[in-house]
C-alpha cells in the first residue's frame, strides 16, 4: 500500500489537499470521494497519511501561467459545452460544474485550461471574462454568449446552443472538406502517374525513334518534347511551381492578398453561388444563435462578420452594423448591400415583422447548408467523368503518339 497525496474541492469549492493510503490511483480517487473531496490530481507522496500538510515556507508556491499545448478542436470543444451544459442545467454550482470537468475530461489541452478558469471563477470573474482569457480557444461569438447566457440567466441553455453551434459549423466545413478530398487525390496520383510515364517508361519506347532518318509525325515530336523537358527540368519546374505556391500562399493571408482572393471567388461563375452560400449560412446560423441567446443586435452583428470568413461580406455587415445603428432595420440594411438573396431579405423581413428573426435566421441557414450539400453533391457527380475524359485524351495523345511513327515504319516494309 503506497501513500498518494490528492489535491481537489470540497462541496464548498475550496481547494484541499489530502494524503491517502491506498493501493492504486483508482482507489485513492474513491477514498477522497467518499470523504466529500472531488480529485483533480493524485500522485504519490512521501508524507506520512494524516499528517498535516508542509509549512508554507518549505515549498515556494508555484505561479505558473496557463500555457496551450495546442489548439483545441471543434469537437473537442463541442463536447465539453454539452457537458458543462447538462451540469449547469443539473443546478450544480459553476465551480462544481468545472471540478467535474477537470475529473472528466483528461485532454492536456482542455483539462490546465478548465483548472485555470475555475481558479479565476473562485476569485470572483465572471465565467465569461474567464473564457475570454484564453483567445486561443474561446473565440468572440463563445465568450459573448456565454456572457449574455450568465446575465439573462439562463446558461445552460446557451451552452447547449454553443455545443450544437460547434457542431453544425463542424457539419458544414467535413462537407466541403470531404467533397473536396476526392478530387485533390485524383490530381495528385494523376501527376505522379504523369511524371512516371514521361520520365521513365515513354523514353524508352521512343528511344528507336530518335535514331530513325524519317521525318516523325508531328504527335511524336511533341510526345519526345515533353519527354526531354521533363527529364532536363522538370525539378526546377517543380521547384519553381512549389515556391509560386507558397508566395500566393503568404500573398493570400495578407489583408490585401485576401480581399482580391475573396473578390475573385465571388466572379467565378461556377463558385460564386458556392461562395455566396457558405458567406450566408455562416452569417445566419451566427446571427441567430447569438440573438436567441440575448446578445445585443450591433454586437451580434459586429462579433458575425468575422465568422463569415469572406471580406466582401465582412465589409458589407459593417455597412449594415452603421445602417442599423442609424436607426434602420436589418432588412433594409441587408438588401441596399446587394449581397444577400432576395429570398434571404424576404425571410429578414418576415422574421421582424413576426417576432421571429432568430428562427427564420436560422431556418435561412439550415435551407443554405441544404443547397451547400446539393452543390458539392452534384459538382463531384460531374467531376468524376470530367476526369476519366482528361485522363482517355491524356492516354490516346501517348498511345497516338507512339503508334503513328510504328505505322509508317510498316508501310515503309
Amino acid at each position: 500500500m503506497a501513500t498518494f497525496e490528492v489535491k481537489g474541492s470540497n462541496k464548498n469549492g475550496k481547494d484541499v489537499k489530502l494524503y491517502i493510503d491506498a493501493d492504486s490511483v483508482k482507489s485513492a480517487r474513491a477514498k477522497a470521494r467518499a470523504q466529500g473531496v472531488i480529485p483533480v490530481s493524485v500522485k504519490g507522496s512521501e508524507q506520512a497519511p494524516g499528517s498535516p500538510p508542509p509549512p508554507p515556507g518549505s515549498n515556494k508556491p508555484r505561479n505558473k501561467k496557463f500555457r496551450s499545448t495546442g489548439k483545441v478542436s471543434v469537437q473537442e470543444l463541442s463536447a465539453m459545452t454539452r457537458q458543462f451544459s447538462t451540469l449547469v442545467k443539473s443546478h450544480v454550482p459553476i465551480v462544481e460544474s468545472l471540478s467535474a470537468l477537470v475529473e472528466q475530461i483528461q485532454s492536456p489541452k482542455i483539462q490546465p485550461m478548465l483548472m485555470s478558469v475555475r481558479q479565476h471563477v473562485k476569485e470572483g470573474q465572471s465565467l465569461g471574462d474567464s473564457f475570454a482569457m484564453f483567445p486561443n480557444i474561446f473565440d468572440r461569438v463563445y465568450v459573448n454568449m456565454v456572457r449574455a447566457g450568465e446575465n439573462s440567466g439562463r446558461l445552460d441553455v446557451v451552452l447547449a446552443r454553443l455545443a450544437d453551434f460547434s457542431e453544425a459549423q463542424v457539419r458544414l466545413k467535413n462537407k466541403v472538406s470531404g467533397a473536396m478530398i476526392y478530387p485533390i487525390i485524383m490530381m495528385v496520383v494523376g501527376l505522379l502517374v504523369m511524371v512516371m510515364i514521361f520520365t521513365v517508361v515513354i523514353p524508352q519506347i521512343l528511344r528507336i525513334f530518335k535514331d530513325m532518318d524519317a521525318e516523325l509525325p508531328t504527335m511524336t515530336k511533341l510526345l519526345i518534347g515533353i519527354s526531354d523537358y521533363m527529364r532536363d527540368f522538370g525539378a526546377i519546374t517543380a521547384v519553381v511551381v512549389f515556391g509560386g505556391l507558397v508566395l500566393l500562399q503568404r500573398f493570400f493571408a495578407t489583408e490585401n492578398g485576401r480581399a482580391v482572393k475573396d473578390r475573385y471567388l465571388l466572379r467565378v461563375p461556377v463558385l460564386k453561388h458556392l461562395m455566396t452560400a457558405l458567406a450566408v449560412s455562416r452569417f445566419s446560423r451566427t446571427l441567430g444563435v447569438m440573438l436567441q441567446s440575448g446578445v445585443p443586435m450591433l454586437g451580434a452583428m459586429k462579433i458575425t462578420r468575422n465568422v463569415v470568413s469572406n471580406v466582401v461580406y465582412e465589409n458589407a455587415l459593417d455597412y449594415s452594423a452603421e445602417q442599423i445603428s442609424e436607426g434602420r432595420s436589418l432588412n433594409a440594411a441587408l438588401k441596399q448591400t446587394g449581397l444577400f438573396p432576395p429570398i434571404v431579405i424576404h425571410m429578414v423581413g418576415v422574421g421582424e415583422k413576426t417576432g421571429e428573426l432568430e428562427n427564420m435566421l436560422l431556418s435561412v441557414a439550415d435551407n443554405y447548408d441544404q443547397d451547400i450539400e446539393t452543390q458539392l453533391n452534384r459538382f463531384t457527380a460531374l467531376l468524376e467523368p470530367a476526369m476519366i475524359i482528361a485522363m482517355v485524351f491524356f492516354v490516346g495523345f501517348i498511345v497516338a503518339g507512339i503508334l503513328q511513327p510504328l505505322m509508317q515504319m510498316q508501310n515503309f516494309r
